[in-house]
């Protein structure tokens, strides 16, 4: 029985097989496990920043035979993985984390990685602008789906060629993208009249919430009349 619910699986299923996995905010250690046991991944390396998740994927790992499998780092990020271990490390798995703070761990990466796996909760379109920006090419991406709440999984790799962010074009193809758009459209339009009834509007956001809507509401039409 696999360990990965949808979203963790999404993630899984955007690392090349044969990788060398480095996965931050490990929590349970629950991706590289099943990485491991799957036979998808080589070898794996794990890091949290904090002492008590990496208590816990050292229980997990003991349970499910894997001691000593998968070498845990207390890192924020990557800025405490040893150099040696880095430079073995084929792709970088961030998962569960606010784009936020996936941009910091991308910023302060003292090695760059084949290839990341990025799965943020939060700040995506942000994220995206960064990426784009900073030319980290969106070379696939996932949606998983797990009750009424979606997920977006990149995979992606730094060319250092900036370009224009297109948040929707890469996930055309994706079983989940009509659906998807469905619950965006719906979102940001409750988030939009939020912003209007405001005492004191913000009219920055209210502006860039009514060109996400925008772009929801095109890529939707595209695909719809492409069916």
């Amino acid at each position: 029985m696999s360990l990965l619910d949808a979203r963790l699986q999404a993630v899984l299923d955007l690392i090349p097989a044969g990788s060398t996995l480095l996965d931050i905010g490990t929590d349970h250690c629950k991706l590289p496990a099943e990485a491991l046991r799957s036979g998808k991944i080589a070898s794996a390396f794990a890091a949290d920043i904090n002492q008590g998740p990496l208590d816990a994927a050292k229980r997990q790992l003991l349970s499910l035979g894997l001691a000593g499998r998968i070498p845990l780092f207390l890192s924020d990020g990557l800025k405490s993985i040893p150099l040696e271990v880095l430079e073995q490390v084929t792709t970088v798995a961030v998962a569960g984390m606010g784009g936020e703070v996936m941009e910091q761990i991308l910023k302060n990466a003292p090695l760059e990685p084949d290839l990341w796996v990025l799965q943020p909760m939060s700040a995506i379109y942000e994220l995206m602008d960064y990426m784009a920006a900073e030319g980290y090419t969106v070379l696939a991406a996932r949606l998983a789906q797990d009750g009424d709440k979606f997920y977006r999984v990149f995979q992606v790799q730094k060319t250092a060629i900036p370009y224009e962010a297109d948040y929707f074009e890469a996930l055309r193809e994706d079983p989940l993208y009509l659906p998807y758009l469905q619950k965006e459209e719906a979102r940001l339009q409750i988030a939009l009249k939020g912003l209007q009834s405001a005492k004191t509007p913000d009219a920055k956001r209210i502006e860039e919430t009514e060109k996400l809507l925008e772009s929801v509401r095109k890529s939707y039409e595209n695909r719809s009349g492409n069916l």
